[in-house]
């Protein structure tokens, strides 16, 4: 019988994460058959995309709501094709009021469920740490504390690393090549990154303060220019259709690359999520800023009780990098943030000394081969390790 797997994953970053551990799990296992909600990265690496991300790439409560008709028939189509291929192993990764849900379903059916990418349980919401432990199989967790936070509450739970460090990361040595490669003859004066978000909404939201932001610190900083990485789930249109509304200094957009525009980058602008993360294991000083629907920010303040809300600032456990968020995050604040970190050389060796304790607290490589193992092993979806043929880990 040939293996197969369901895997969801509901935005860009899951998506990518996905992407690696199908990859590793398909050299376990060259037949397993991948049925998924995903983007280009899972399509990438060989995964048949039963719901595509964008019909499920929305964020807070109200934005849901709206939107609930397409994420009612995603929910069906997946669960359809569980039943038709008669899937027993599946992977969820992150996107909680999604998958939690789906996975009441799955648990109905016999399947076996693993959790890759822990909901923050330990921000806000604790109480669902029971219903995982009734619904979840097994715990995959991509940061060293949430492995106490699962032990403690009996979840069967695995920490191996963060997937991050599985992709090589340019270095900002790069960086004046990666200026000249991007910006060519443009390159004089200071570069700054801008990154709004992989969802539209966030886009629509932040890139517009972002713009004028960069209008203000041009009149600082004579020459300053931005680059902005556009993710690949996102169509280059919707940042275009933001800049003609917006009067700014020249803006270069980069589809699909983002570390290394992160790299080329003397400071960054990041919406706040996995992204901020990336960029401060690339090196390069940030301001993490974040604006949400009113009505959701309101909610999720009241909910949500986390020291910081950069991901960059939870994993390092102190404030490395400024953060704005809702009515703090305005063009000017953010203006004189870049500035500070752009003049201010005490201030910028400082965050620079903090981000270089990011990997020894993440660890190595290797965390998609480590984790795509255990679920193979712990799913059978393949001969198990003692039979002949079945590759070992290193």
């Amino acid at each position: 019988m040939t293996p197969s797997l369901l895997l969801v994953a509901g935005e860009a970053s899951g998506d990518h994460h996905g992407a690696l551990l199908l990859s590793e799990m398909r050299k376990i296992c060259p037949d397993l058959v991948c049925h998924a909600a995903g983007g280009p990265a899972l399509a990438k690496a060989g995964a048949k995309i039963v719901v595509p991300m964008k019909k499920l790439n929305v964020m807070g409560f109200f934005e849901v709501a709206s939107r609930l008709p397409e994420v009612i028939a995603s929910y069906r189509s997946l669960l359809a094709t569980v039943d038709r291929e008669k899937i027993q192993t599946a992977v969820l990764i992150d996107f909680p009021d999604f998958n939690l849900i789906l996975a009441r379903a799955l648990k109905s059916r016999g399947v076996r469920i693993h959790y890759y990418v822990s909901p923050q349980l330990w921000a806000w919401r604790k109480g669902r740490v029971k219903t995982i432990r009734r619904l979840v199989d097994h715990m995959f967790v991509i940061f060293p504390f949430e492995e106490a936070f699962y032990r403690e509450h009996n979840v069967p739970v695995t920490y191996a690393g963060h997937p991050l460090l599985d992709d090589p990361f340019p270095d900002t040595s790069q960086k004046i090549a990666l200026q000249e490669e991007f910006l060519g003859s443009q390159r004089s004066g200071p570069v700054v990154a801008l990154a709004p978000g992989s969802r539209p909404g966030e886009i629509h939201r932040l890139y517009p303060r972002m713009l004028f932001a960069l209008a203000l610190l041009e009149q600082r900083l004579p020459g300053v220019k931005a680059i902005v990485p556009v993710p690949p789930s996102v169509s280059d249109e919707v940042y275009r259709s933001i800049e003609k509304t917006v009067p700014h200094p020249p803006v270069i957009r980069v589809s699909g690359r983002f570390r290394e525009v992160m790299a080329s980058a003397d400071a960054a602008l990041v919406t706040s999520g996995t992204a901020t993360l990336e960029t401060g294991l690339v090196g390069t000083p940030l301001v993490v800023v974040y604006v949400m629907n009113e009505g959701s920010y309101r909610l999720a303040k009241w909910l949500v009780d986390v020291p910081a809300i950069g991901m960059v600032n939870l994993v390092a456990g102190r404030m490395v990098a400024p953060e704005l968020i809702q009515g703090a995050a305005t063009p000017q604040a953010m203006a004189d943030q870049l500035w500070t970190i752009l003049s201010n050389e005490a201030e910028r060796t400082r965050i620079l000394s903090d981000l270089q304790s990011l990997r020894q607290i993440l660890g190595g490589p290797g965390a998609s081969r480590r984790i795509a193992r255990a679920i193979v092993e712990k799913s059978a979806l393949c001969p198990s390790p003692s039979t002949p043929g079945f590759p070992k880990t290193p």
